[in-house]
């Protein structure tokens, strides 16, 4: 298989590195100590980052976008998670319903202008209390009420949550019937109120994430898509629930490419450490146990990066990456986490300083291995594939 980007993807993601080196790097730090981001704020960095691609890539050239491939949206992501992965996280998020935009009509014609325009923030809604690895164990419901729905629930842990504009939430509209009976619910913000909570975390600090409370949420009949909703590439129709679970294949890869950016930044900002750090007269880069643990930390991100654009290939050539996505999920997000915590190491005091970019590197890599699907999970999804046998019944 063939990895190696092409003369246009290379002359892109040259000219993104010199852009995000300029105007985001320089701030990244200090505004992502400051929490949350605004919506105001996001949408912000969307237009700024948008004539590279970002948040629009994907959308057809016939509605304004690039119609760029899954893999150059991949290469543009790990380009900026290198400089800001919060800000990655966030603007990937932000864009998760462009793709329902461009294929249904209904909501082409009414989300397609402020989309193009960088200025609709919209989310999925999945996660709850008590619905997390098993995502099958949702509670949040939504009933039909003459001609409208009825959306009740509790949602947690939803990125970019408490800034969206449109949401999709994943509910179940038919109790006896379990998964089946799930349904997806397009819900606005500013037509159908609910009320948020913003969580803190380690890591990610810019990035927003909220616990979401609806109660007697009044949805729009043609807002609901309920029953049979798609059918893949494999031509089998799905449910909500279905086709949400066959996002996560984009979703896994999407979090493996933020970790592959993640290693990335670490491993140049500790090359550059190493060369200039002198002790008993000489660079530190001379000693061989920092050359040791500097090989370490590229061979990690040289294998997840592998790992992680073979799903991506494989997602381009309309194939399932059910397995792929797992690997390089698992694999990229952990190796993040190793390769920060070397870069630590090697930065002495300074990489412990709250105020140093490696500091923001380890909290950033250790909220990666949880989202769509933690460590343990990819592992047993792993499993499965490998041994045609299950040991849980939902992924």
């Amino acid at each position: 298989m063939d990895f190696e980007f092409t003369d246009e993807q290379k002359q892109l993601r040259k000219e993104v590195r010199q852009f995000l080196e300029k105007e985001i790097a320089p701030i990244a730090d200090e505004r992502d100590a400051k929490g949350a981001l605004s919506r105001q704020e996001l949408v912000g960095y969307i237009k700024m980052l948008m004539p590279f691609g970002y948040y629009n890539g994907m959308m057809p050239e016939e509605f304004g976008g690039k119609g760029y491939s899954n893999t150059t949206m991949a290469m543009l992501i790990e380009e900026l998670s290198r400089v800001w992965s919060g800000l990655s996280a966030a603007i990937w998020i932000a864009s998760t319903l462009n793709g329902m935009v461009a294929a249904l009509p209904v909501f082409r014609k009414k989300y397609l202008e402020r989309v193009m325009a960088g200025e609709l923030i919209s989310c999925g809604a999945i996660t709850e209390p008590d619905a997390g690895s098993n995502a099958a164990a949702m509670r949040t419901t939504i009933v039909r009420k003459g001609d409208h729905w009825v959306l009740n629930g509790n949602k947690t842990w939803i990125s970019d949550g408490s800034v969206a504009d449109v949401l999709n939430v994943l509910a179940i509209a038919d109790p006896g019937d379990g998964t089946m009976g799930s349904a997806m619910a397009i819900v606005e913000r500013a037509t159908t109120p609910f009320e948020h909570r913003e969580l803190h975390k380690i890591g990610w600090r810019a990035f927003p994430t909220a616990e979401l409370f609806f109660k007697d949420c009044r949805v729009p009949d043609d807002h609901v898509l309920s029953g049979t909703i798609s059918s893949g590439g494999d031509g089998r129709s799905r449910t909500a629930y279905e086709a949400m679970m066959a996002d996560f294949e984009k979703a896994r890869s999407t979090m493996a490419v933020l970790g592959v950016g993640v290693c990335q930044a670490a491993v140049d900002a500790t090359i550059d450490y190493v060369k200039k750090r002198e002790q008993f007269g000489r660079p530190i880069g001379g000693f061989q146990m920092i050359q040791e643990m500097v090989a370490d930390m590229i061979m990690d991100t040289d294998a997840a990066r592998f790992l992680t654009y073979r799903a991506w290939q494989r997602i381009d050539e309309g194939k399932r990456a059910r397995l792929e996505s797992s690997i390089a999920k698992a694999y990229a997000c952990e190796a993040a986490v190793r390769v920060a915590s070397r870069a630590v190491e090697i930065h002495g005091a300074m990489g412990i300083d709250e105020n140093h970019s490696i500091h923001r590197y380890l909290r950033d890599a250790r909220s990666l291995p949880i989202p769509d699907g933690t460590t343990q999970i990819q592992k047993l999804v792993i499993g499965r594939e490998a041994l045609g046998i299950r040991a849980f019944h939902q992924e």
